[in-house]
């Protein structure tokens, strides 16, 4: 028997194994998502006008168990992908700011706009400057990184393995889509969160970092909710401390 044949037959058995073994993970994560999907489809039916203070909760739950299986997503689910070098995790965190930035200023055109109707300027700069904005959104920064995490990290990863063949772009919409699904049934916020969390995956399928997206979700986050909404959103916050 020759060498030749020797090799072609390992060579052979090695490439059936690595299919078999992706096989194995694509029908470990469907099982999975498919789980996931349902119950998080369920909650969203039974509870369509819950609060933050029932979202919280759960996200911490969620981000909790994410982690402590943190290893296995980092070196099974993205393969343990090489760390980009420190211009190009540059070169994503400007492209990322060159989007946000234009959001930033239409909602503050739009926020104008509506406080002027309410009020006035004088009802305009409340509405753009209230003393809690700050605070708000250095605990929104939080929720975001948390929210990142779960979609990003854990979430686009598995998308990323169950659909090898999908393009980027379709699977970061996928993404997307996902993370509108969550603020549902608000039609607006899933129309935002959809694009945005198209960009976000972008971002993170990219470059693979959290915190350059948790700043843009926070600041966009905090912005719609005070500018757009006229939401008092450290108040929502402050509210869930026990007194």
């Amino acid at each position: 028997m020759s060498h030749s044949f020797l090799s072609e037959v390992r060579r052979r058995l090695r490439a059936g194994r690595r299919r078999w073994a992706a096989l194995t993970l694509r029908l470990r994560i469907a099982i999975e998502l498919g789980v996931l999907s349902v119950m998080t489809v369920v909650f969203l039916l039974s509870d369509p006008r819950r609060t933050i203070a029932v979202d919280v909760p759960l996200a911490l739950l969620a981000w909790g168990l994410v982690g402590l299986n943190a290893g296995y997503t980092r070196d099974v689910i993205w393969a343990r992908r090489p760390e980009s070098d420190l211009t190009r995790r540059r070169q994503g965190a400007r492209q990322l700011l060159w989007i946000t930035i234009p959001a930033m200023a239409l909602f503050l055109l739009l926020g104008g706009v509506i406080g002027y109707q309410a009020g006035g300027w004088t009802s305009a700069a409340h509405r753009l400057f209230p003393r809690n904005m700050l605070p708000a959104f250095g605990l929104y920064l939080v929720w975001a990184f948390l929210q990142q995490t779960l979609f990003q990290f854990y979430l686009l990863g598995r998308l990323k393995r169950l659909f090898p063949a999908l393009p980027p772009l379709a699977l970061c919409a996928f993404n997307g889509a996902a993370f509108a699904l969550v603020h549902w049934p608000n039609p607006v916020l899933m129309l935002l969160t959809a694009a945005a969390g198209t960009v976000w995956s972008y971002s993170y399928y990219e470059h693979g970092r959290l915190w350059p997206i948790a700043l843009s979700h926070a600041a966009l986050g905090s912005m719609f909710y005070y500018w757009i909404y006229g939401r008092d959103l450290a108040a929502v916050w402050f509210a869930l401390v026990p007194h």
